[in-house]
């Protein structure tokens, strides 16, 4: 099943993130090293500069759960990726990269 970045955006960055990491694409290679990790993983490359800007900055910004980042850190990181609506990169206690996707939960009217 295709991911959509346009009716799934948040499904999408966090597929073109994890694509970028097993790829070794930093967040400051270039927009064709980004869309041959998207090719790669059997994604359409990005299309919105949203995308784009949300998987460099996941990529450039992990939260590390065993370094220098305190619960409070963590907790803002996490908030923020889910108002702006984008993917989280996480380093575990192995230092290995985790991609999330903190989702708000909607308060019905």
């Amino acid at each position: 099943m295709k991911i959509s970045e346009r009716s799934s955006p948040a499904r999408y960055r966090a597929a073109l993130v994890g694509a970028a990491l097993r790829s070794g694409v930093a967040h400051d290679a270039l927009d064709g090293d980004f869309d041959q990790a998207a090719t790669t993983a059997g994604l359409r490359p990005p299309a919105l500069t949203e995308s784009r800007e949300a998987v460099r900055y996941a990529l450039e910004c992990p939260v590390d759960f065993m370094g220098d980042d305190s619960n409070q850190d963590i907790a803002q990181a996490v908030f923020d990726a889910a108002c702006e609506r984008r993917p989280l990169v996480v380093l575990d206690n192995g230092g290995r990269p985790v991609v999330m996707v903190p989702q708000p939960v909607e308060e019905s009217a």
